[in-house]
């Protein structure tokens, strides 16, 4: 494999899942670059709980159809406070494209 082969690869995926919570909407999720998860995980270090974790991770993950972040990080003070089953759907699919989180951590093990 060529070198620009290699980088084109290590690009951030953009996929599309259906949010059971959106009536089955399919929502745009931007795979997190390994600056990006860093950024991530000082922003929340100390604040939010799992609430600001996950309107955190949604407003990093979630893009639009030309994979421009969807959210601004003064939306996640309104994503904080969004119905719960739709917060924790949202995060939990943008947890699993990732591999963040306990269940990735016990599949990873498992490899």
């Amino acid at each position: 494999m060529k070198r620009e082969q290699m980088l084109a690869a290590l690009e951030p995926l953009i996929v599309e899942e259906p949010v059971k919570a959106l009536s089955g909407s399919l929502i745009r999720f931007r795979e997190l670059s390994g600056a990006a998860r860093d950024a991530l995980y000082d922003s929340v270090k100390n604040s939010g709980g799992n609430s600001g974790f996950e309107a955190a991770l949604i407003a990093a993950t979630v893009v639009d159809e030309n994979g421009v972040p969807a959210f601004r990080e003064d939306d996640i003070d309104t994503l904080q406070a969004a119905r719960t089953p739709l917060l924790e759907e949202l995060s939990q699919i943008a947890m699993r494209l990732n591999g963040l989180g306990q269940h990735a951590q016990e599949e990873a093990s498992k490899n």
